[in-house]
């Protein structure tokens, strides 16, 4: 069903095809694909009558759950742009994204109501600032038990636009400065999640484990591929509770499991209470499977099809290794995904497709249309493509092709390090250090020196007695000498952020404060 110019065509598929279908296991409920689809119209029909039109930015900000998937849909059918964002965003930040989206309603948990810095979260609709509403997803029930919804064919209508509408402005979370809203079409939308469920041949039959948070556009694109499979989506508010969330994923006999090296890193020492059987795809973005992942992986899902996967919020995915390569090309990304073109821009700006090094580009209808309201980043991204008129995505992402075409991450452009007048790309020296036996996770930063130009710093997370010394020493026999780091601080965990990526930033100021020896729980690293 290529020629849809609506997200909900796929809903609307689902609950007319495979009406009685389980569509999403919560936590305490699960609902029909029938039923889901009502609710959702029902919900915007509430939202409708309470003043959300077409077009209007509407901030949705919960833990995963049948309620953030339910506003999602009700959001799509008004025509309303949906933003998602983490529960865990401070009151600061909330307050900027509100103003900078122009936000006519922010819908929340009501947990969260000091955040939002309203005293009292007796009613439903509140005021948050002067332009915009606050309502409590706490109370959908109290809308979905209320008076059923009647189809208006005139309102469906009116909302129904174009695939040029968009759909959805996901905040990236961005190492330096505000975030940038990432502006995605209905067309960039369907296109990407059309391509991804492709390659991944799911299946009807299929149960996606979303355990990633939705507010992550890998977790919120497992909320679309499952309406377009007609499968079913367990929704796990998060993985704080590894030993119930896998339980859970056991118990539900899930077929498809989307992961980040993080959560693997949790998973493995867990492993071997479950019987993992059920599992036929794993997928994992956000960060390069180390050979030792891979064979972990292989080791706990014996029966599973591991898809390793590159992508950025502005095109979602650009890039799958299908798993038949896996074996012989472990540190590749992989090629291009379905109705996707991608090559490397030299330091010459010579265009390459094959053997070459540079900035990575795409061309593809999943390219973001730019950022809201920042043309000047738009413009650094966005340039003249192949034919008149069209906008290729210039990611900053440095990688490599080889002989064959396949892609190899080295590192993002901005994160280029130089020692004593050398090019040094954390990846590499990142892929080299997770070489070693005794090496668990190891994580490159460069820091300015007046003499070196950066000084090159690795926190390394080990096993067993390895030290300092020792490493520095295997590393001189293993990579160049402007490549090996100056200095080695060995730490118990990296920290995170909320999408279960490494926080760099964090890290580079930790090591500016000497705090890296100590471990906070929260986030691995005291601040």
């Amino acid at each position: 069903m290529t020629n849809i110019t609506h997200l909900t065509a796929w809903l609307d598929r689902a609950a007319k095809e495979a009406a009685n279908k389980t569509a999403i296991i919560d936590t305490d409920r699960e609902v029909s694909w029938f039923m889901l689809r009502l609710q959702a119209r029902q919900l915007a029909d509430h939202l409708r009558e309470n003043g959300v039109e077409k077009g209007d930015r509407v901030i949705v900000c919960m833990p995963n759950s049948l309620t953030f998937v339910l506003y999602f849909w009700a959001l799509q059918y008004l025509g309303a742009i949906f933003i998602p964002l983490s529960p865990d965003t401070k009151a600061s930040k909330l307050s900027w994204l509100v103003d900078n989206a122009g936000c006519r309603l922010l819908i929340a948990d009501r947990i969260l109501k000091d955040e939002i810095g309203i005293a009292q979260a007796s009613e439903h609709w509140q005021q948050y600032n002067r332009h915009t509403r606050v309502c409590f997803s706490n109370d959908v029930a109290a809308v979905l038990a209320g008076e059923p919804y009647r189809i208006s064919v005139e309102r469906d209508r009116q909302a129904t636009g174009i695939d040029l509408d968009l759909a959805c402005i996901i905040y990236t979370s961005g190492s330096t400065g505000h975030p940038k809203g990432v502006m995605l079409s209905r067309r960039n939308m369907i296109t990407a999640a059309g391509s991804v469920a492709g390659y991944l041949q799911l299946r009807g039959d299929d149960r996606i484990m979303s355990m990633i948070p939705m507010s992550f556009d890998y977790g919120l694109y497992q909320v679309i591929m499952s309406a377009l499979a007609q499968c079913t989506l367990i929704v796990e508010p998060d993985f704080r509770r590894p030993l119930l969330s896998l339980q859970r994923m056991v118990t539900l006999r899930a077929t498809v499991l989307p992961i980040v090296p993080t959560m693997l890193r949790l998973i493995a020492p867990l492993a071997s209470r479950y019987n993992f059987g059920t599992i036929r795809t794993v997928t994992n973005t956000a960060a390069a499977l180390h050979a030792g992942d891979i064979d972990q992986l292989h080791t706990i899902f014996p029966q599973a099809r591991i898809y390793s996967m590159y992508g950025l919020t502005e095109c979602h995915r650009c890039t799958y290794l299908p798993p038949e390569y896996l074996a012989t090309h472990p540190q590749s990304v992989g090629i291009a995904i379905p109705n996707t073109e991608l090559w490397v821009v030299d330091d010459n700006g010579q265009r390459h497709t094959r053997n070459a090094t540079g900035e990575l580009v795409i061309r593809s209808a999943t390219v973001m249309c730019g950022y809201w309201r920042n043309e000047e980043k738009s413009a650094e991204k966005l340039r003249p493509g192949l034919l008149p008129g069209e906008r290729v995505l210039y990611t900053g992402d440095i990688c490599r092709l080889d002989e064959q075409g396949l892609l190899y991450f080295v590192g993002r452009r901005d994160e280029m390090l130089k020692n004593c007048g050398e090019k040094v790309a954390p990846k590499e020296v990142e892929a080299v250090l997770n070489r070693h036996p005794q090496v668990a996770q190891a994580v490159v930063l460069g820091v300015p020196h007046p003499i070196y130009g950066d000084e090159i710093i690795a926190c390394v997370v080990i096993r067993g007695d390895l030290n300092e010394k020792a490493l520095s020493r295997w590393s001189k026999t293993q990579m160049e000498s402007h490549m090996v780091p100056h200095r080695f601080r060995l730490i118990s965990q990296l920290p995170l952020n909320h999408n279960g990526k490494i926080n760099r930033s964090l890290l580079r100021e930790q090591l500016t404060a000497g705090t890296t020896a100590q471990v906070c729980p929260q986030h691995g690293l005291m601040e």
